[in-house]
């Protein structure tokens, strides 16, 4: 039996960028830590056709350059889409925001390690696929 592939795409309805969302994330959300990756989640309550609504960042504090910052999120971005959740438990909708806590310039390889890693997490505390 064939395995049918996953799309590996991350498009503009899975990316979470309502500002108040964003903000309920940042005020009550749960975390897990994984240096130099930093995953606050929470369970929306609005149901999506998307299981997950997803955002990355890297801090002005550490990174003063807009083009750093960038790299980084770009770098985030491509190892989370390589290795995307699915598909959640009954159907809930959860937003993810991922935050680059280091404060040097890491490797992808060493980055999309710590994002798998860290979605290995969050797997295991919801239930997701």
């Amino acid at each position: 039996m064939t395995e049918i592939p996953r799309i590996q795409t991350l498009r503009k309805h899975e990316r979470l960028y309502e500002k108040k969302a964003m903000e309920l994330v940042f005020q009550k959300g749960n975390s897990i830590n994984n240096p130099p990756i930093k995953l606050l989640w929470i369970v929306e309550k609005n149901k999506s056709n998307v299981p997950v609504k997803v955002a990355f960042t890297a801090p002005k504090r550490a990174f003063k350059k807009a083009v750093t910052r960038n790299l980084l999120k770009r770098r985030m971005r491509e190892a989370y889409r390589k290795n995307k959740i699915s598909k959640t438990p009954s159907g809930e909708t959860y937003s993810l925001i991922f935050i680059y806590t280091a404060y040097k310039i890491n490797p992808y390889e060493e980055i999309a390690s710590k994002i798998v890693l860290t979605l290995q997490h969050f797997k295991t505390a919801t239930g997701a696929e």
